[in-house]
């Protein structure tokens, strides 16, 4: 069944990160100083001004500066800072997301390596080394994809705890009472409403909304994982727990812009993400969504928790990166006992 395709999926995706990840060669000793740097954001080392400047620079540019899906305009997926190795000093190296690039004729074979709290903590250093162009355009097409999703891991690492040093632990702990579920939410959010296998959670800021709310149900067979399937329950969820403020008004997926699915590692486990837009029925509101839908083996049901955020006419990357942290807090606690009441 489907729980054995899963940890047999994301097994092997686990294997080949961490396979990646401590057989090259060391890079030093781990650091503790607390890293600098501002969210979503890579500090880029060459060891040449010119590679930067031209094809090489575009080739890392593309890949990091891509497009996030799912936004209502056009942001970025992280921004860079470039500076040349001999600029590369101590107060450089405490940065929280660096890449290094090192092209040399007398480098004898491709290196990849790639470090956690390298210099600080938390910080997720990576560094190709090669003899030339071709040969960096290889290593690095290769390993695009582990290039996003570690950088991606350590800003969801840093953003949470952010979140655990100001957690309002009341939330947790009334998580952990109605659904056996543990999540680091920090102060300013509250429960919004917590009935029927639904909780939401809200921060209601001057010019901004965040939320995230969370559903389960049993597990029965595959088909919770279909795309079709997750955004019609959304929407079903969406239209009965989430009003808008005008009478009548639901939250609703938006459908202009279909969402956009994408099997993951969650936490060690299969995941489907969907990010897209959600849309207010009967009112002008609108913004980004991410929800991952996942199954929970210990009480054999399927969990999608869903966060979103309203910032009319901004930038809202950094935003949705906050509440994707909160997502990623997801733990189910080992002590709890089994049942899911709302008691």
């Amino acid at each position: 069944m489907f729980g054995k395709f899963k940890h047999t999926r994301f097994k092997v995706l686990t294997l080949l990160i961490l396979a990646f990840t401590f057989s090259a060669c060391e890079l030093g000793n781990k650091g503790f100083k607390p890293s600098s740097g501002r969210t979503n954001e890579i500090l880029v080392v060459t060891n040449d001004d010119e590679l930067w400047k031209g094809e090489v620079g575009d080739t890392i540019r593309a890949l990091f500066g891509q497009e996030l899906q799912g936004m209502p305009q056009a942001e970025a997926a992280f921004e860079m800072v470039h500076i040349p190795a001999t600029a590369f000093s101590h107060l450089y190296q405490t940065h929280h997301n660096i890449f290094i690039l090192d092209i040399s004729p007398s480098i004898e074979k491709p290196i990849v390596e790639t470090k956690i709290d390298f210099w600080a903590k938390p910080q997720r250093v990576i560094k190709i080394t090669v003899s030339d162009k071709n040969s960096f355009y290889q290593e690095f097409a290769a390993n695009k994809e582990t290039f996003v999703q570690l950088f991606d891991q350590n800003e969801n690492v840093r953003v949470g705890n952010t979140h655990a040093a100001f957690e309002d632990d009341k939330i947790r702990k009334q998580l952990v009472k109605s659904y056996q579920v543990s999540m680091v939410f920090p102060a300013a959010y509250y429960i919004a409403a917590n009935t029927n296998n639904f909780v939401w959670l809200r921060r209601e800021a001057d010019k901004y909304s965040q939320g995230v709310f969370m559903y389960f149900y049993p597990y029965t067979d595959t088909v919770a994982f279909n795309s079709a399937r997750i955004i019609h329950l959304r929407d079903s969820i969406t239209k009965k727990y989430i009003p808008g403020p005008s009478d009548g008004s639901y939250v609703k997926t938006a459908t202009l812009i279909p969402p956009v699915r994408k099997e993951v590692n969650f936490n060690d486990d299969f995941a489907v993400e969907m990010r897209g837009l959600w849309e207010m029925e009967g009112d002008f509101m609108g913004g980004p969504f991410v929800s991952y839908t996942f199954l929970d083996p210990k009480y054999k049901r399927i969990v999608t928790i869903d966060g979103y955020v309203y910032f009319p006419g901004q930038d809202k990357k950094n935003l949705l990166r906050q509440v994707e942290a909160i997502i990623y807090s997801f733990r189910i606690p080992e002590a709890e006992p089994a049942g899911n009441s709302k008691n």
